[in-house]
């Protein structure tokens, strides 16, 4: 099941939320957050119930504090938004994304280098 693009701002949260390995407080959150933006409690209390709402976030009460965890991973979202973008603006062909990549970005010797170990390494591993 494919779960919804995120608004920046959202995805702004969840970014710092994947960040933290076991449930956070929004007062940590908020911290962590404010190096960036310059959000108000209230703000980030939205954004979180909004997340919340469309699943991406679980909230569990300890006491008199509120918890929050991903309930996403970044490595699952991260899949699906680039097989969303892969689709929409490449019909579907990794072969034009990488060469839009390539030709219109200023990618480093390193960066290039990686990148064709990563592409000869997967032909490596589809031949095994």
């Amino acid at each position: 099941m494919a779960v919804p693009t995120l608004p920046e701002s959202e995805l702004e949260v969840m970014l710092c939320l994947w960040r933290f390995s076991e449930p956070v407080r929004t007062a940590r959150l908020l911290a962590a957050i404010s190096a960036d933006k310059s959000w108000t409690l209230s703000t980030l209390k939205v954004l979180l119930a909004r997340l919340e709402a469309k699943g991406f976030v679980d909230c569990t009460r300890e006491g008199r504090f509120t918890l929050y965890s991903a309930r996403i991973s970044e490595e699952s979202y991260r899949r699906q938004e680039t097989t969303g973008l892969l689709k929409r603006f490449y019909r579907s062909s990794a072969k034009q994304m990488i060469a839009s990549l390539v030709t219109d970005s200023n990618l480093s010797e390193d960066d290039l280098s990686e990148l064709a170990a990563l592409i000869e390494k997967a032909g490596e591993q589809r031949v095994v």
